[in-house]
C-alpha cells in the first residue's frame, strides 16, 4: 500500500508520543514492503534529507502559534497530498481531520489516531477547547476508520459518538544503553533517583508530583524530562521549589533518554488527560518500577504490574506510595521484573505495525462513497 501520514511535528522522533509512534510505524510498514510519506514541519528538525529509513520525507512550512500550527501544516499537507496520491491517509489527532473531506472526495481512504481526550487539556483556551471537543465528531464523521490507543479511549468514542475503533496501543522502545555518561553528567547514581518523563503542563501533574516528594525522607533525586515552550509560567513555578534534591533536565533523547529510563528506581506518571502514555509504556519496557494515576487509560496499561495512588486526592496519598516504595527496594525490584514481563508480551513495535497492517486492509478493502456524516454521529452501529 501507499501511505501518507500526517498531523506530527517531525521524524526522526526526538520527543513526543505520536511523533516516535509515527517514526516506529513508518519505519516498520517500509520494512514491509509497503511505501510510507510522513510529512514534516519545517524548521522544527535538523534532519534535512528527504528519506529516512526508506520513508519519504515531505517538509512543509506551518506558522508558529500553539493553537493553529498543526492545522495549518495539515492543510498544506493534505493539498500536497492531493496532487501526489497514495491509497490511504493517516492523520494523527482529531484536530486534523478538519481536511479529511478532501481526502475522501479525491476518493482516497482516511484514517485518525484519536487520542483520547484532547480537548480537556489546561493549556487549550476556550475556543481551541471548542474546536478540539467538535473534531471528535469531524473525525468520526469524516474517516473510514478510528484507531484509539486505549480501551478506555475506545470505550469513550462508543458512548459519546457511537462510533467503534480499532484499539492498537504504543510500543516500547528495544534499545538498551551500556554507557553511563548522562547519568554522569547530571551526578546521578544507578537506582537512586525517581523519574518522571512528559510535557511540563498542568495536566501531567507535575506540581503534585514535586510538592509530594518535597515531603518524602530520602538521599534520592527526582528528576523531570521535559519541557513545553507554551507554559513559560508554569515551568518557572515547578522551578521554583526550595528542594536541591529535584532536578530539571530538560529534554534528553537517544542514548541518554535510554540512561535516564533503565537505571531509575521508579518512574512515576502522575498525568489526568488522555489514553495511554507512551512514556509509561517505555518506562516498563526498561524495566522499571513505576506508579501511576489511578485514570482507566493509566490502569489499563500497568494491570497487575505496577502500583497507583489515587489522584483525586491529591498529593497526599501520592507522597505515601512513593515513600512506602522508596523504603521497600525488595518489593520494587520486584515489579521491576514484572513491569518488563508485560511490556514485552503486549507492548512491542513490532505487534503494533502488524495491527496497523490489518487496520490499513480492513479498511482498504471497504467500498468508497459519498461522506455519510449524518450517519456516523447518530448510528451506535458504525464499525471499521
Amino acid at each position: 500500500m501507499r501511505i501518507a501520514i500526517i498531523g506530527i511535528k517531525f521524524i526522526p522522533a526526538r520527543f513526543g508520543g505520536f511523533e516516535t509512534a509515527v517514526d516506529e510505524l513508518s519505519r516498520g510498514l517500509v520494512r514491509q514492503g509497503h511505501s510510507v510519506r510522513v510529512y514534516n514541519r519545517s524548521g522544527m528538525t535538523d534532519f534535512s534529507q528527504d528519506s529516512y529509513e526508506g520513508v519519504d520525507l515531505v517538509t512543509l512550512p506551518t506558522v508558529r502559534s500553539k493553537n493553529l500550527s498543526t492545522i495549518v501544516h495539515a492543510f498544506l499537507a493534505t493539498l500536497h497530498v492531493l496532487f501526489h496520491r497514495v491509497d490511504l491517509v493517516h492523520y494523527f489527532t482529531t484536530g486534523v481531520t478538519l481536511w479529511a473531506p478532501l481526502v475522501r472526495v479525491a476518493g482516497m481512504k482516511v484514517v485518525c489516531s484519536v487520542d483520547g481526550t484532547d480537548w480537556q487539556r489546561a493549556k487549550w483556551g476556550r475556543f481551541a477547547r471548542w474546536y478540539l471537543r467538535w473534531s471528535e465528531t469531524l473525525a468520526v464523521g469524516f474517516c473510514h476508520g478510528l484507531i484509539s490507543d486505549s480501551q478506555h479511549v475506545q470505550s469513550y468514542y462508543r458512548q459519546n459518538h457511537g462510533a467503534d475503533s480499532s484499539c492498537i496501543a504504543y510500543g516500547m522502545r528495544e534499545h538498551r544503553s551500556l554507557a553511563c555518561d548522562v547519568l554522569e553528567r547530571f551526578g546521578l547514581k544507578v537506582r537512586e533517583y525517581v523519574l518522571f518523563v512528559g510535557r511540563l503542563v498542568p495536566e501531567n501533574n507535575v506540581h503534585c508530583l514535586i510538592r509530594a516528594f518535597e515531603k518524602t525522607t530520602t538521599p534520592y533525586k527526582l528528576v523531570i524530562v521535559g519541557d513545553d515552550p507554551w507554559e513559560k509560567e508554569y515551568v518557572r513555578s515547578l522551578k521554583s521549589t526550595p528542594d536541591p534534591r529535584v532536578l530539571f533536565a530538560g529534554g534528553v533523547y537517544g542514548d541518554g533518554y535510554a540512561q535516564l529510563q533503565q537505571n531509575a528506581y521508579l518512574f512515576v506518571l502522575p498525568d489526568e488527560v488522555g489514553g495511554t502514555h507512551p512514556a509509561l509504556v517505555e518506562a516498563m519496557g526498561y524495566g522499571s518500577c513505576v506508579l501511576v494515576n489511578d485514570t482507566p487509560s493509566n490502569l489499563e496499561v500497568i494491570a497487575d504490574a505496577g502500583f497507583h495512588y489515587r489522584g483525586i486526592e491529591g498529593d497526599g496519598d501520592l507522597r505515601d506510595k512513593i515513600q512506602q516504595l522508596l523504603d521497600r527496594p525488595e518489593l520494587v525490584a520486584q515489579y521491576r521484573v514484572r513491569a518488563r514481563e508485560r511490556a514485552q508480551a503486549h507492548f512491542r513495535w513490532t505487534n503494533v505495525v502488524e495491527e496497523h497492517v490489518k487496520f490499513y486492509q480492513q479498511v482498504a478493502g471497504q467500498g468508497g462513497g459519498a461522506i455519510e456524516f449524518a450517519q456516523a454521529t447518530d448510528s451506535s452501529e458504525q464499525h471499521v
